[in-house]
């Protein structure tokens, strides 16, 4: 229970870090250039995602006993998590929104 409320969060934090990124990039005009990058600008959620958990250290597979046998299998694996939770995060955000009701 308690690792499903820290991915939530983990998701609801990634989507603030998501835009500081995003705000940063642009101030500096490099935004445009990122995005065009063919691998990394489609998957740009799930790079700050990873660059996240890096720099967080974060690990909320770990409430669940997955352990990698390097750090960066950690990382990416993590990060991939909480970028998959954002659907789940604003489908929670929206059944606290409407008050809980069906």
């Amino acid at each position: 229970m308690y690792t499903l409320g820290y991915l939530l969060l983990a998701a609801a934090l990634l989507g603030a870090v998501t835009t500081v990124v995003d705000s940063v990039l642009g101030t500096i005009q490099l935004s445009a250039i990122i995005k065009k990058i063919p691998i990394i600008g489609s998957n740009w959620g799930l790079v700050v995602a990873v660059a996240m958990c890096w720099f967080l250290e974060m690990a909320p597979a770990s409430g669940w006993g997955m352990t990698f046998s390097d750090d960066w299998m950690t990382y990416v694996a993590n990060g991939a998590i909480v970028a998959g939770m954002i659907p789940l995060k604003d489908a929670v955000i929206s059944m606290v929104g409407k008050g809980l009701r069906a």
